[in-house]
């Protein structure tokens, strides 16, 4: 029992990186349209852009994480804007083919840049500090990744549902021509979109990179785990995006514990393939299609 319990609690934080990098994907997929194959080397470059403001500049936990995000949605924006944007009516094969390009590119800069051996961050020690649920140890950091992932993804959510340009991403989402018609700036929306979504991928990096190394060419596990997620909930659903989460991050966390450590991503594949022989559209995409693609 213990062994479960313990292996739910890693689940979760598992989870919580899961939804903060398949919410972004999902994202930018709503409102821009664009299969992004070089998402999860945004995470890669934003665990280095910690790196560099929590070890090398020294400066506190927290400000270092609202720096990164910060740093990482610019980067993003600055990435959409100079190249991504000419790809939205293109075909998906040329955004396949340019977002690939990007993710080599990313990848050797980090090499030439930060070196090919692999980084850590040694938190303060107050976030190792453990207390007890029943039989089960949790630690301060396990806390900050959860909570802090709740707290961004409510926040997502009152951006998109509550505010006038997150109605106007909403909008976007469901018919592009007439945005156009109603004067809604299109370009503006879908860079506000993109930086939103690597501003997501900043956090993930902040709040994970203590527990994982980071590397030039981790950003492929971690874009390879975010489709995985987003398809099983449904191709721009954020709120399928969040439950699949979930389910992956349970399914690999409990894999690990009771089988191997080895077989954990074959397992989350393999309850894709399960779901999607039920639901070919996801778990909420035939939501995502009625009521646009951006569905919470």
């Amino acid at each position: 029992m213990n062994l479960f319990v313990s292996e739910v609690v890693n689940g979760l934080v598992l989870a919580s990186f899961f939804a903060l990098v398949a919410g972004g994907l999902a994202l930018i997929f709503g409102v821009v349209g664009i299969v992004n194959f070089a998402h999860g080397d945004f995470v890669m470059i934003a665990g280095y852009f910690f790196y560099e403001f929590y070890v090398y500049m020294h400066l506190p936990y927290l400000p270092a994480i609202v720096l990164t995000m910060l740093a990482t949605s610019v980067f993003g924006g600055a990435i959409y804007w100079l190249t991504l944007r000419h790809l939205i009516a293109r075909a998906w094969y040329a955004q396949l083919l340019a977002t690939l390009g990007l993710s080599i590119l990313f990848e050797n800069v980090a090499q030439e840049i930060w070196s090919p051996s692999a980084r850590s961050v040694a938190t303060p020690a107050t976030l190792h500090v453990a207390f007890r649920i029943g039989t089960v140890n949790v630690t301060v950091q396990d806390v900050y990744v959860f909570v802090g992932t709740i707290v961004c993804l409510l926040s997502l959510w009152l951006v998109i549902a509550r505010t006038r340009w997150g109605k106007a991403m909403r909008a976007v989402s469901q018919n592009r021509e007439a945005c156009i018609v109603t004067g809604i700036n299109i370009k503006f929306v879908a860079l506000l979109a993109f930086a939103l979504s690597t501003a997501l991928c900043g956090l993930a990096a902040a709040l994970v990179l203590p527990l994982q190394d980071v590397y030039p060419t981790v950003g492929l596990t971690f874009t390879t785990q975010a489709f995985v997620v987003v398809i099983l909930g449904g191709m721009g659903s954020i709120r399928g995006a969040v439950v699949a989460a979930v389910i992956v991050g349970l399914v690999d966390a409990l894999a690990a514990g009771y089988i191997s450590s080895a077989y954990t991503d074959a397992f989350g594949y393999a309850v894709m393939i399960i779901i999607l022989l039920v639901h070919p559209a996801g778990l909420f995409g035939d939501q995502s299609q009625r009521r646009g693609w951006v569905a919470l």
